[in-house]
């Protein structure tokens, strides 16, 4: 591999990781199609979410957003290995969760944790063919309600 196309398959494979953030905070699900691939494998459970593709976890994301007033993922820049049609990548994520609590004031629960991704090339492009969300660290009320707490037992 050429180190011009190294790094323009770097720069795709982060714009995939980066298009997930864009969904999810912005609504526009149909970019999932975009992100991964038809049968993914998408593990959210350490969130509390689904362990099977990309419809569920939309499905899940959904209905977990109705609760937030908004949500804002932060990625840190992706470590990632490839070669011409596979990457492995790990992102740290920190996300701002914002709700009204029943008395009306505006809160935010603010999480940490880490995407642990599988990419392949595809024909339409790079897309995720496996993620494992691990849910690392959750702070400020909601914790156990909105996002179990990572750091208890059991």
């Amino acid at each position: 591999m050429t180190e011009a196309k190294r790094f323009a398959d770097h720069l795709a494979v982060q714009a995939t990781i980066q298009r997930y953030a864009l969904a999810v905070d912005s609504g526009r699900f149909e970019l999932f199609d975009q992100t991964f691939t038809a049968d993914a494998e998408l593990d959210y459970r350490s969130a509390g979410g689904p362990n099977e593709g990309r419809e569920e976890l939309r499905q899940w994301l959904e209905k977990s957003r109705a609760g937030l007033l908004s949500w804002q993922h932060h990625l840190s820049p992706s470590i990632i290995d490839l070669d011409d049609t596979t990457a492995v990548g790990r992102t740290d994520v920190y996300t701002a969760n914002v709700f009204r609590e029943a008395s009306g004031g505006v809160r935010v629960l603010h999480a940490g944790g880490r995407y642990h991704d599988q990419l392949i090339h595809t024909r339409e492009g790079w897309r995720i063919r496996r993620r494992r969300f691990e849910n690392t660290w959750a702070d400020g009320p909601g914790v156990d309600v909105l996002l179990p707490d990572p750091t208890r037992a059991g």
